[in-house]
């Protein structure tokens, strides 16, 4: 077995590095590198010189927004490097949440890292072929570099369990940060829209950007069937996820080029538990899903639509299985931690191929 550095800046307990990990861990010797402080700069400052005293091994990885790491990873001469570029630092700052203006310094700063990091990376790993097309074009990074893994989910922690909970409601569920390309305006107004159906019942779990928009929505609008949850522990997620009859995945905004490009990291935790998800309609969901065989999928930015196929699903037990039983295996055939495994093993060895 070779051995495999796992360096990140982000928790180390972040979904996309626990995946990785576990995925590496299935053919490689595997030493993760990271930390759990909560503020991003102290955690590079903690990772930074365990990682430069690290010494050789025969793969390196820069793990979730391990941009920062890659200049000191290749400093030291650390080869073959990977870099997990699931989540651009200029598009994340600049293009999807709008918080500097791109010539700005931290605008020009952050693209210059993005570039420079994909450049000098050997492997450079994207979840959505569409992600990986807009590296290319945003970056000029090389293509021949760009390689998809999907998120998937942590399979010590999802599996397919039957229905738990209330009987005789259709409880949906949807999990989010309420960043604004999750959309969950969309969501509380689709509530809206069955307000009538009093067997259909909404559970929002999170918080963040868009909460204080969304509960002003919900009060203008007196929608009374939905429950809002702030927090629920990762481990106890699957307990809830096990409680609910459909799974939204999003992503559901508007005008957001970033929400085109992603299948949201939730999605494989509603398909690694067999549960019947409903996609927003984009590039890199259609790149995966057929509409009505392994998932929904609903025009963005559309209540009525949303509802529709909500309230199409909730009076059609029979469909909820189908679809659930479809997606499930479409999980196990793409996005799990076999999968996962098989092609970073492949990409991998073709490193050390040339």
């Amino acid at each position: 077995m070779s051995n495999v550095i796992f360096a990140c800046s982000a928790e180390r307990g972040y979904i996309r590095n626990r995946v990785l990990a576990r995925a590496l861990r299935r053919s490689h010797n595997v030493r993760v590198i990271g930390s759990n402080n909560r503020r991003y700069p102290l955690r590079l400052a903690n990772v930074i010189p365990r990682v430069l005293a690290s010494g050789r091994y025969d793969y390196h990885f820069a793990g979730f927004l391990g941009q920062p790491l890659v200049p000191f990873m290749w400093a030291r001469r650390m080869r073959p490097l990977i870099l997990d570029a699931f989540v651009s630092v200029y598009d994340t700052l600049v293009l999807d949440r709008g918080q500097h203006n791109r010539n700005s310094p931290i605008g020009r700063v952050t693209r210059w890292l993005d570039s420079w990091s994909m450049r000098h990376a050997h492997l450079v790993l994207t979840d959505t072929p569409a992600a990986a097309a807009f590296m290319a074009s945003e970056f000029a990074a090389d293509p021949a570099k760009l390689v998809a893994v999907p998120v998937g989910a942590d399979e010590s922690v999802f599996s397919p369990r039957d229905r738990t909970g209330e009987t005789g409601v259709t409880t949906v569920l949807y999990v989010s940060s309420y960043l604004p390309l999750h959309g969950v305006p969309t969501v509380i107004e689709a509530a809206h829209e069955l307000r009538s159906d009093k067997n259909i019942r909404f559970v929002l779990v999170g918080k963040g950007p868009d909460r204080a928009r969304v509960d002003a929505i919900a009060r203008e609008l007196a929608v009374d069937n939905a429950q809002f949850i702030d927090w629920v522990d990762f481990d106890d997620l699957p307990d809830l996820i096990a409680s609910c009859d459909i799974f939204l995945g999003g992503h559901f905004s508007h005008g957001n080029e970033k929400a085109q490009r992603v299948v949201p990291g939730k999605v494989f935790q509603g398909l690694a538990m067999q549960r019947p998800v409903i996609l927003g309609d984009c590039e890199a969901n259609r790149e995966w899903f057929s509409d009505g065989e392994t998932a929904r999928i609903v025009p963005m930015a559309d209540p009525a639509a949303l509802a529709a196929a909500i309230s199409e699903l909730a009076a059609d037990p029979t469909a909820r299985k189908r679809i659930a039983e479809a997606g499930r295996a479409q999980y196990e055939k793409h996005f799990s931690e076999a999968a996962i495994a098989a092609i970073l093993d492949q990409n991998m060895a073709r490193l050390h191929a040339h």
